[in-house]
Parts: structure tokens; sequence; C-alpha cells
């Protein structure tokens, strides 16, 4: 019992870091790019304040705590992230009106994410596929931003 507790934290603990790193790599070829023709995205420009929350099967619910934290986004780079993850790609970061979907790969995992803006706020979904000591795991977020202003870089 004492082992498969463990195992469910350091598998949260995981899943939460990969989610707060994201990745610095710009788009692939697939999806619409990052260019000057960005799309027309209704967001606000700036700093924002994202908050996650993680649900994982067998993890009993208010176990895993959110998490919060501020990254810059604008029209070009939508795609909220917080630190760079060496070993991730994006890939098939798409826009649909106010929704941006996208795919991002890493060296022992993949997400899949949806956000849509508001202007100054949005919501999202991220499910995360990973394996931890062999065995398949998947852990579902959901992702809240609110705009704070400009950034300070």
């Amino acid at each position: 019992m004492k082992r498969q507790a463990g195992f469910i934290m350091a598998a949260a603990l995981m899943a939460c870091l990969l989610i707060l790193t994201g990745c610095e790599q710009k788009p692939k070829s697939a999806g619409t790019p990052a260019s000057s023709s960005a799309p027309s995205i209704n967001m606000q420009e700036g700093l924002w304040e994202i908050t996650t929350t993680v649900e994982m099967t067998g993890v009993p619910a208010g176990m895993i705590k959110p998490q919060t934290f501020t990254t810059c986004l604008s029209k070009t780079d939508y795609v909220p992230k917080e630190k760079a993850a060496t070993d991730c790609t994006m890939k098939d970061v798409k826009t649909d009106g106010d929704t941006v979907t996208w795919t991002m790969v890493c060296k022992d995992s993949t997400m899949k994410g949806r956000i849509t803006y508001a202007g100054a706020t949005y919501d999202g979904a991220m499910e995360t596929t990973m394996k931890q000591d062999g065995r398949d795991m998947t852990v579902k977020t959901t992702m809240k931003g609110k705009h704070l202003g400009p950034c300070t870089k």
C-alpha cells in the first residue's frame, strides 16, 4: 500500500512538472504557424496567471493541490508555458476562432491540450499520457488563465 501511494504521488508530481514546464520550441509545420500572419485570437497580450488542477485515477480528490504560475503570452505565442523542457517538441498547433489546440511530445510523455480565450480570461484542458514504472498513466488537467497586465521583461 505504501509503495502504491508513493507511485501515485510520484506520478502526480511528474504530471504537474510536465504541465508547468511547457516547451519553448516553436510549432512545427503542421497546424497554424506562429508568424506575422498569426490568427486573430480574442486574447490580451501580456502577463497571465495560470492555475492548473490535476486529476488522476486512484488519487483522492484534493490530494494534488492546484498549481499557479505566471507567463507572458502574445498573439504569436499563445500556448502557456513556464520553463523550457529541452526534451519536448510542440506539434500540431492549430487555431479555430478563439480556441487553440496542440500536442506536445516529450521523452516520456505526450500531452494534448485545448484552450479557449475570451479576452482577459481563458479556460482549457490537457490530457497527458505517460509511463511510470512501466505502467501507462493518464493525467487530466484543467487550466484557467487570467490576464494580469503587461509583461515585466
